[in-house]
C-alpha cells in the first residue's frame, strides 16, 4: 500500500509559518528553517525542479503525528506572490491540504485566533464527521476534519 509522504506549501513568512503550523495544528519541526541558494548543496536539483528563475528560498520540514510531512517553502528569488484568492479548485493540481484534528472546534478557534481565516461554515457531513475549509495566514486553503479520511469518505458517500 502507498502512503502519503509529504505536501509542499509556499508561504510568505517561513518563521511565522513554522510557529503557526506548530501552535495551531501541533506539527513538529523536524529540520530547518534553512536557507537554500545557488551556492548551497542541492542547487542543481532545485534549479531543475523550480526552473531557471529560481535563485533562493528558505525551507522547513514539519511532520504530523502520523508521519506525513509538510514541507514549507518561502521563495526569495523570485519572491513569493500572494494571490487574492488561492482557492483555484478548477485548475489542475492540489487546491487544499486537509488535517485530521483531535479537538476540532478548539483547533478552529486557534486557527482563527492565530491569523488564519474560516472560509466556510462548519459542516456535519454525517452524524459527527465535521469539516470546515479555512486559510492559513498566507492564503493557503486548509481543511480541518474531525475524523479519519476513511471515516469521512464513507460518511460523504452514504448521504
Amino acid at each position: 500500500m502507498t502512503q502519503m509522504n509529504h505536501v509542499g506549501v509556499t508561504v510568505g513568512d517561513l518563521d511565522a509559518a513554522v510557529e503557526w503550523y506548530g501552535s495551531v495544528l501541533g506539527l513538529e519541526l523536524m529540520d530547518g528553517p534553512m536557507h537554500c541558494s545557488l551556492e548551497t548543496v542541492g542547487a542543481d536539483r532545485r534549479r531543475e525542479v523550480f526552473g531557471e528563475q529560481w535563485g533562493a528560498m528558505r525551507l522547513a520540514h514539519m511532520i504530523t503525528s502520523n508521519g506525513t510531512g509538510l514541507e514549507l517553502f518561502q521563495f526569495l528569488e523570485p519572491p513569493v506572490v500572494r494571490e487574492d484568492d488561492n482557492f483555484t479548485y478548477w485548475r489542475v493540481g492540489p487546491h487544499h491540504v486537509a488535517f485530521t484534528v483531535d479537538d476540532f472546534h478548539g483547533t478552529l478557534a486557534k486557527l482563527v485566533e492565530g491569523g488564519g481565516r474560516q472560509r466556510t461554515a462548519v459542516y456535519d457531513v454525517h452524524g459527527g464527521a465535521f469539516i470546515v475549509y479555512c486559510e492559513d495566514p498566507w492564503g493557503n486553503t486548509v481543511e480541518l476534519v474531525s475524523v479519519s479520511y476513511r471515516t469521512l469518505s464513507h460518511a460523504t458517500t452514504v448521504d
